[in-house]
């Protein structure tokens, strides 16, 4: 156990570091304002985004996005944050470091709870649909020539999940385990890796089992031969894609602004290409109750803010 979790922090680490720490770095130290900036339109939008993948490649895709929202909001420009974690993200719009975040499922409910009674309370923007969908799935996984073949399989072995945020990569997996009769934090070696990390630690039998998103094993390794040594055991059921959000004490007119652009968005020119680079083309008005399903796993798994303190010890 004690090697898988220091090759889930090499892994982490790795796809962490040079860009991903000066993100971090630049969400901490420059380009944020402090609280109570009187005079908004003088600065730019600040959009956060969980790490769902190399900050690199959240930093390219998103940058059309906060531009097309610094237009729709009469801002000069438009930043994107990346964290490391999930958490970080969440801290920073506490923090008023940032104004408006695309935050995963699990990440939106649990924040939303924590902030109701705070000034920055979480404002639901929008939702977007994903290959004609609103929801996506999650996966569990193992090499081909591993022997394993269900849920149960995996007692006693190792496994790494995503970040604990993460609907995909945690929530509706262990959901599963826990449906099969385990307890994934007891019957399995659990450790966590942030994004898409999972995969590669599998592939390359660093952990005998690990879950993440539906289109992971494909997005992460590429090669058809490599991905053909893989093996689906599992899928959870259907997930909210997300939710756009921005922080409640914004000023009212930026708010506005900003479910108008998430409307705009989809015949807007620019909105569109924005979207199209983020692979959400089609964004629709934020609907909370949508969610349930998530709050009810996060309950079951006794999941809720105060433990993502936890996060870099599990």
């Amino acid at each position: 156990m004690a090697t898988l979790q220091r090759t889930a922090r090499q892994y982490k680490t790795l796809r962490w570091t040079g860009l991903a720490m000066t993100a971090l770095t630049a969400l901490v130290i420059t380009g944020c304002s402090p609280k109570g900036s009187s005079n908004p339109a003088d600065s730019a939008i600040r959009v956060g985004v969980i790490p769902f993948d190399k900050a690199s490649v959240i930093q390219e895709q998103y940058a059309p996005l906060a531009a097309y929202l610094a237009k729709k909001t009469d801002r000069p420009s438009g930043k994107v944050f990346v964290t490391p974690e999930y958490a970080g993200v969440l801290q920073a719009l506490r923090a008023d470091q940032v104004d408006c975040a695309y935050l995963s499922p699990l990440a939106y409910v649990l924040a939303k709870k924590e902030f109701e009674n705070t000034p920055e309370r979480l404002v639901p923007i929008a939702m977007p649909y994903f290959h004609n969908k609103l929801t996506y799935q999650g996966i569990i996984f193992a090499r081909a020539d591993s022997g394993i073949h269900k849920i149960t399989d995996f007692k006693g072995k190792s496994f790494v999940f995503a970040d604990r945020t993460s609907a995909s990569g945690y929530l509706y997996p262990a959901g599963l385990m826990k449906e099969a009769g385990l307890d994934p934090q007891k019957d399995v070696k659990a450790a966590n890796i942030t994004g898409a990390g999972s995969v590669l630690a599998v592939f390359n039998k660093v952990a005998d089992g690990g879950a993440s998103y539906e289109d992971a094993i494909e997005q992460q390794l590429k090669n058809p031969a490599d991905e053909k040594q893989m093996v689906v055991i599992a899928k959870t059921e259907p997930i909210p894609n997300g939710m756009f959000v921005a922080r409640g004490n914004l000023d009212p007119k930026t708010l506005e602004a900003l479910k108008k652009a998430f409307v705009d968005i989809n015949t807007d020119p620019d909105g569109q290409a924005a979207a199209q680079k983020i692979l959400y083309p089609k964004w629709v008005p934020a609907d909370d109750a949508f969610f349930d399903s998530v709050r009810k796993k996060a309950s079951v798994l006794n999941i809720s803010f105060e433990s993502l303190k936890d996060v870099k010890k599990k």
